[in-house]
């Protein structure tokens, strides 16, 4: 089941998204005339940057939200630039017929139960010798959040659709066995300080605690964001990202 994200919300707020993209864009090795894959585009954030830089090529946008694909297609299709829409999951095969040049992801893989075999799917539809760089949550992610999501609700975070807050031995070795040479895979604190509670909570009910909410009534959801806010202490959310840098062998 693909959860159903607020997408013009999610390009409203505050998201330290960005500056993950930004560090995995600039250590691509592009010359503008690569086809790139975004894997879990969303709304087209980094996907719009990765064109930019390809005059000669083209991003492909690989989504499976509908309310993300909505806003994707119209992002795109207002900024001229050479991007194609794909709407596809990265845990099924993926519709790609011409093998890619690289490929990026950007916290999307910790929502996919299965990465041995998203990373398969990847590695088919890529060339030899083609870089993926991923940035996603990693084992110890948003703990302080998890704990506060148990002590304000009684209900266990992990329950429904749980994260995959993978480690980096597990990963390097589904990479290999995936097919990929494994440069480097490692976790890294990445703490997001919010300036104030209204801010901290649309974070938490839109981004981190989207799919724990949809148990609860519409209604009843920012509500219960911000109690899980108040029982942080902090205006805080304890990432921990894990790093991959490997390339198609």
């Amino acid at each position: 089941m693909v959860h159903s994200w607020q997408a013009t919300k999610y390009d409203e707020i505050f998201l330290p998204h960005q500056s993950w993209g930004d560090e995995l864009i600039a250590q691509l090795p592009l010359s503008g005339g690569e086809t790139v894959l975004d894997a879990g585009a969303g709304t087209g954030r980094d996907a719009l940057k990765l064109a930019a830089r390809l005059p000669k090529g083209r991003v492909l946008a690989v989504e499976a939200s509908s309310t993300m694909l909505e806003r994707l297609r119209e992002k795109v299709d207002d900024s001229g630039l050479p991007v194609s829409v794909i709407e596809a999951n990265l845990l099924q095969p993926l519709p790609i017929k011409t093998p890619v040049d690289a490929a990026i992801s950007v916290a999307t893989f910790h929502w996919l139960h299965d990465h041995k075999a998203v990373f398969s799917n990847l590695a088919e539809v890529m060339k030899g010798g083609a870089p993926l760089l991923a940035d996603c949550g990693g084992k110890g992610n948003v703990e302080r959040v998890k704990s506060a999501f148990r002590a304000a609700t009684g209900r266990d975070p992990d329950g429904g659709r749980p994260w995959n807050f993978a480690g980096p031995e597990e990963t390097a070795g589904n990479l290999a066995a995936a097919g990929f040479e494994v440069m480097e895979v490692r976790l890294v604190r990445d703490t997001i300080i919010f300036h104030d509670q209204m801010e901290h909570v649309a974070f938490l009910s839109t981004i981190v605690l989207g799919s724990q909410l949809e148990s609860f009534p519409p209604e009843e959801r920012v509500e219960v964001a911000a109690t899980v806010s108040e029982a942080m202490g902090e205006w805080v959310v304890d990432y921990v990202r894990l790093k991959i840098r490997a390339r198609k062998a």
